[in-house]
């Protein structure tokens, strides 16, 4: 009996002590201006356990046993750590953060302290993002992030944009990177099957995200496994804060310029008649037969027809607020933007809902959602006939008249039509629209769960769905359609992307300077993809654009794709004395792509800093504010690869009299697995001065090895090629950031300035390709010891002076006049040698004016437009460039830059060599903004919290060399009669209630 009562004393006694150890701390959390903080975290150092502060800044919280410091932060503010002591009211005041140190990064499965990080990531913030009218955020980051190169292919609007960080990693898989919005994977993938590259990231309105943050390193990337070898691009969206609800209109309007195109001048029609004039002489035929001066009666500006002012108009509503139990954050909104070649335009109509809810200390809730759908309307690419692009350009003034003698316009049919090509695009494009259409939901539930102050475990599940409609049609009456009198073509296209992730997140504390967390999870995706496309030819009118209206079905086609992906990971990060910090990674992946033999495999990484200005020995270092070492290395993964590659596969549709039949289509290779890359980053952050100078260099290496590309097999096996692990390819490069304020504000409402650099450096080459040898890709090779975008062309060796004859190079040291003759050598690299950034910005009195500019130097541009404008005579009867009778040749002796014009052309002077290889350095204004935002006296006036009223340029002046439309590429480097990007203006105004 007594052991009983002793029992139960001891148990009592032990449940007291626990609670005692308990205690409830409150207090008020301000600005150093002593205004309070709503929604500033408080947290019990090593714990999960915190708090927000309400609207008056009010926070309470209970401490566990153990808890000995507590942490406050805010964004924009320095944390602070304060020790509990024996107080239980403890009121802090936060002071504004120049340097922004302790700010909270988002690393994709979890989030750091930035002097606590030891990878390689770049953020770039909701200032630089928001109110920029374009359609991705791609587009908006571009320049902004040291390493990260982003090209636009096309001007088209909401078309597809490429990224790629610290250079290209692969040949002929995946080579973009993988894209996170809020913790979960999302697939970027062209869906596609009839119309040109749509964005599914342009159904994401960009003034709804917070911040985005590239991950670069290993130590950064690896979590993501198998598909973290390209860098990461995570994307955060706007959350709700305990406090008063807030309510912001936005409204904008702007217009587009095609700078681009009509900076690039074509002869007008004395020049065009004057020219032609000529090389009909130097061909031996009378001028005056034909090309009489009387074509200058009647002439025709195509470039003025096809080109225009776009306008863009942009409407949202967003609403947040909350408690300290539930915050939310609602927008909608409508974006339309003409673009500035006829018949182009992309709409979209998005909403968001983002919404917190906290149940109790140990269980909280959150739910995203996204809803948007858009309509794209496509220029017709620049290879078709009916393109208005290539029309423009190519079109005689002289020969070319659009319009009838009784008003209408040619079909460009008619035996009268002057065009070059049988089609008058200013009829036939308004009539055959190619149009896709997206819906897309992204919406992710998150359940996480305190199971101990120390232990939380989080439940993720998510569904990315994304529907295209495309529609390609052909009117009877046009060129397309005159043969079939008529055609429809519709394809519709769905993408459900299913995951789930379980996490277990912990933390502890041993002792003052020991501090662990550590995080294990499981995460499960599967991606189903169908297609269903059918045609039809004839239509008794032009007005029928429907299946159901043709006479004749021309075919029905479909498929369905889907794969998965299974994965365990798990990190641990160390730190002592907030001095040295080591994180460790490991991903175990399995993905459906690869073989039976190799369909698991394990990614890693380990990294660590140091932050040297915390020891004793910089303590009389007064200026240095932050000085800290960081290294990492590890292995990523690339699975961006067909989804049945490795597969025996047969396809069907081989059918003899109405009996299906089928045949071999792919060799099996159930050893195929992923590429590989291991990543080596060395890194240096540094902070002077009160924090006004910052900034970080960086040296990193990363070998991609096992590469998955397409190589030639014997043909016994009755195949001629096949996907194999081989080949290796190398990128090295230096980065480097620097940001200062030369001069800081001494009031609110100051006089600021702040300057931000960027500069990245990268160096790539193919390391090993099968058996040595070169693999040709169209006017570029890969080739075992160069990059990657390697042209592969003849030299242009000049005019010979003797006959105005074209020359090139013979290999041997001398030229030769025969265009076959002339071997192919290795020139030119349409990767850039460094990319830059420039931002500067000014703030006085609610006026703020930035300016943000943008350079990419060294690289090569293969000029594919001017090889048809500048033909020497080959193309006689089209438009010119204004720059062909710029020194050619005309008379024995001549050193001149052109051989002679002549009818038909000049001995293939413009066949495919480095005379259209061109310098594509450019200097790119790419944003200046100028603000004004209305004082709080006048605000009280109006009853309102705040209102902004500013203009914004994109792209009004680039410097360059270059002699095409534009000189950003996409990453082949070639141009050919490729949509511009345009100069716009756009002025907006938001209030906020």
């Amino acid at each position: 009996m007594m052991k009983k009562l002793s029992l139960v004393l001891m148990l009592v006694f032990a449940g007291m002590a626990t609670l005692m150890a308990q205690r409830t701390i409150q207090g008020t959390v301000s600005d150093e201006s002593g205004e309070a903080l709503i929604g500033a975290t408080v947290l019990v150092k090593g714990t999960s356990t915190g708090a927000v502060t309400d609207i008056d800044g009010n926070y309470s919280l209970t401490v566990p046993s153990g808890g000995t410091v507590l942490v406050f932060s805010y964004t924009g503010y320095a944390s602070k750590e304060v020790q509990i002591g024996t107080s239980n009211v403890i009121d802090v005041s936060l002071d504004p953060s120049i340097e922004q140190l302790d700010e909270i990064i988002v690393t994709g499965y979890s989030e750091v302290e930035a002097k606590k990080l030891v990878s390689s990531v770049a953020v770039v913030d909701d200032k630089a993002i928001e109110n920029v009218a374009l359609t991705d955020v791609n587009q908006i980051i571009q320049g902004r992030a040291a390493g990260v190169l982003t090209t636009a292919g096309t001007g088209q609007p909401g078309a597809s944009i490429d990224i790629r960080i610290r250079g290209t990693g692969s040949i002929t898989a995946g080579r973009g990177p993988l894209y996170v919005i809020d913790g979960v994977i999302v697939d970027q993938s062209d869906y596609t099957t009839q119309t040109q590259s749509s964005n599914v990231l342009a159904n994401i309105n960009p003034n709804d995200i917070a911040n985005v943050t590239v991950l670069k390193d290993a130590s950064a990337t690896a979590l993501y496994g198998s598909r973290g070898a390209n860098g990461v691009v995570l994307i955060t969206t706007k959350r709700g804060k305990a406090g008063e609800s807030r309510i912001t209109a936005k409204v904008q309007y702007g217009v587009t310029s095609p700078t681009g195109a009509t900076d690039f001048d074509v002869m007008t029609a004395e020049e065009v008649l004057a020219y032609e004039r000529t090389v009909l002489e130097n061909s031996g035929f009378d001028p005056d037969q034909f090309r009489p001066n009387s074509l200058l009666d009647q002439t025709f500006d195509w470039v003025d027809a096809a080109f225009r002012t776009g306008q863009t108009q942009n409407f949202e509503l967003q609403a947040s607020g909350g408690n300290e139990k539930t915050r939310f954050y609602i927008s909608g909104g409508y974006f339309d933007q003409q673009g500035v070649l006829i018949e182009s335009a992309f709409n979209r109509l998005s909403l968001r809902s983002n919404v917190d809810h906290r149940a109790s200390d140990k269980l909280s809730f959150s739910l995203n959602f996204n809803g948007s759908y858009s309509e794209n309307l496509n220029a017709t690419a620049g290879n078709r006939f009916a393109s208005p692009l290539l029309g423009s350009f190519t079109n005689s003034p002289l020969l070319a008249f659009p319009f009838q003698e009784d008003g209408s316009l040619f079909t460009g049919a008619e035996a009268e039509w002057g065009g070059t090509f049988p089609d008058n695009f200013l009829y036939s494009l308004p009539l055959n629209p190619v149009t896709a259409n997206t819906f897309r939901v992204l919406s992710k539930l998150e359940m996480n769960y305190n199971i101990l102050d120390n232990l939380k475990f989080t439940q993720v599940a998510n569904v990315d769905f994304v529907n295209i409609k495309e529609t390609r049609f052909f009117d009877p009456t046009t060129n397309d359609g005159m043969d079939t009198n008529g055609q429809i073509d519709n394809a519709f296209n769905e993408n459900i992307s299913l995951t789930s992730q379980s996490l277990l997140k912990y933390f502890a504390t041993i002792g003052d300077n020991h501090n662990f967390d550590a995080l294990g999870g499981f995460e499960y995706q599967t991606v189903d993809r169908d297609n269903f496309s059918a045609s039809g030819t004839g239509l008794a009118s032009g007005q029928l654009q429907t299946l159901n209206s043709t006479a004749n079905p021309q075919g029905v086609g479909g498929f369905k794709s889907e794969f998965a992906f299974a994965s365990l990971l798990g990190q641990l990060n160390y730190n002592y004395d907030e001095k040295y910090f080591l994180t460790t990674s490991v991903r175990r992946d399995g993905s459906s792509r690869f073989g039976a033999n190799n369909r698991y495999a394990t990614f890693w990484s380990v990294g660590g800093s140091w932050a040297i200005s915390e020891e004793n020995f910089m303590a009389g270092l007064d200026f240095l504010d932050n000085l800290r070492l960081r290294a990492s290395y590890g292995v990523t993964g690339n699975a961006s690869i067909g989804n049945f590659e490795s597969l025996e596969l047969y396809g069907f549709g081989n059918n003899y009299l109405d009996t299906p039949g089928s045949s071999p289509t792919q060799i099996a290779n159930p050893d195929l697995t992923w590429e590989n890359s291991d990543n080596f980053n060395v890194g240096l952050d540094f902070s002077i001065i009160n924090s006004r100078v910052n900034g970080t260099v960086e040296y990193y290496r990363r070998e991609g090895y096992d590469l998955l590309l397409n190589v030639p097999v014997s043909r016994t096996s009755g195949f001629g090629t096949a996907t194999r692990n081989i080949g290796r390819i190398e990128n090295t490069g230096v980065e480097a950031t620097l940001g200062f304020a030369p001069v800081v504000a001494s009031q609110p409402g100051g006089f600021s300035w702040n300057i931000d650099l960027n500069f990245s450096a990268n160096n790539n080459q193919v390391l090993e390709l099968p058996g040595g040898e070169d693999i040709n890709n169209g006017s570029q090779i890969y080739s075992e010891g160069r990059p990657i975008r390697t042209f592969y062309a003849r030299e242009w060796a000049g005019v010979n002076p003797d006959d105005g004859t074209p020359l090139w190079a013979d290999g041997e040291g001398g030229t030769t006049g025969s265009y076959g003759a002339a071997p192919l050598q290795y020139t030119g690299n349409a990767e850039p040698n460094w990319i830059g950034g420039l931002n500067t910005s000014f703030a006085y009195k609610g006026i703020s004016l930035s300016a943000f500019f943008y350079t990419v130097q060294g690289n090569t541009v293969y000029n594919n437009t001017r090889r048809f404008f500048d033909s020497d005579g080959q193309r006689y009867g089209w438009g010119h460039a204004n720059y062909v009778d710029d020194n050619f040749w005309r008379q024995p002796g001549d050193n001149a830059e052109r051989p002679q014009p002549i009818f038909g052309g000049n001995n293939n002077a413009n066949g495919y060599s480095t005379r259209f290889l061109e310098d594509g350095s450019f200097i790119r204004l790419r944003n200046l903004t100028l603000g004004y935002q209305l004082p709080a006296s006048v605000l009280d006036r109006l009853g309102v919290q705040g209102v902004n009223i500013y203009a914004q340029g994109q792209n009004l002046f680039t410097i360059t060399d270059y002699s095409g439309f534009d000189p950003e590429m996409d990453e082949s480097g070639t141009e050919f009669f490729r949509y511009p990007v345009g100069a716009s203006v756009t002025f907006g105004l938001d209030v906020t209630f």
